[in-house]
């Protein structure tokens, strides 16, 4: 038994006559008699009583096409509510991203459609093959990354400047240039994370003349990373403005001429349905 079967029977019991029911349904009525006799056989009791007037349900008629409304009742309202479910989406975001940012690239995912987004913090290195392979659905990531195969969106391209702990012998300037850095080291993070990123921040840092001793963090921690900063006074990191906002202990000052950017970007595998939001 079918739901289509059903659905004819209670179209006949509504109409009265075949004629009409096959006129609503746009079937033949040949065809739709053949289904109600294949109904009543696999029943196994007539369903209608056949007049001159028509069609007119028998006891056992009624008893099914109360049931059938009920069920039909009761499966729009499951669809109903399956509908109202929205698609998840797992979306991978790189370390130290600020919550505009984030928040910018949600505005986009979501737009025009119902989602819910499932963050998981991955490095930017890992994100490109997770996209690829369907892992992920989204990934927010600091470039230049290996494109193939991806489509991307930037999100986010700022400048970076100097971190450093407010009582930092340079931290009473309002802007530092490349050789008040000299003697500085950096704090850094392992060039695993984002080898792309990594690679062409230091190379623009020895072509402006700072060419830092870097030490690396591996814990992945702000409170830990703070707590660095603050402990040393020839010890600074880079990073946009807003990364370390609202912090009382630490300061930000611009570097210049013409320091490094951070550029993120919202990516996607190209030619899926996530890549046609970007």
């Amino acid at each position: 038994m079918e739901l289509r079967h059903l659905r004819y029977f209670a179209v006949v019991a509504d109409a009265g006559t075949v004629t009409e029911a096959a006129r609503r349904l746009r079937i033949a009525q040949p065809s739709l008699s053949q289904q109600i006799r294949l109904l009543e056989r696999r029943v196994g009791t007539p369903l209608f009583r056949r007049t001159r007037q028509g069609m007119e349900p028998t006891e056992a008629g009624r008893l099914l096409l109360d049931g059938v409304h009920r069920a039909f009742d009761e499966l729009r309202s499951s669809v109903a509510a399956a509908r109202a479910v929205p698609e998840t989406a797992r979306v991978g975001v790189c370390r130290g991203v600020a919550q505009p940012v984030l928040a910018r690239a949600e505005e986009i995912m979501t737009r025009g459609r119902r989602l819910r987004l499932v963050y998981e913090p991955v490095d930017s290195e890992r994100q490109g093959g997770l996209l690829r392979a369907g892992t992920l659905a989204f990934g927010v990531l600091r470039t230049p990354v290996d494109e193939t195969g991806l489509t991307l969106r930037t999100i986010s391209d700022e400048p970076l400047g100097v971190l450093l702990h407010r009582r930092h012998p340079l931290a009473d300037r309002t802007e530092l240039t490349w050789s008040d850095l000299s003697g500085q080291r950096l704090l850094w993070f392992p060039a695993g994370r984002a080898r792309g990123y990594a690679a062409d921040v230091l190379a623009r840092l020895r072509e402006r003349g700072w060419s830092p001793e870097t030490r690396t963090e591996d814990h992945g921690s702000h409170t830990l990373f703070r707590h660095a900063l603050l402990g040393d006074d020839d010890l600074v990191a880079l990073r946009t403005q807003f990364s370390l906002a609202g912090d009382p202990d630490v300061v930000w000052r611009p570097v210049g001429p013409n320091p490094p950017h951070e550029r993120l970007v919202l990516a996607a595998a190209a030619g899926t349905t996530w890549s046609r939001q970007l």
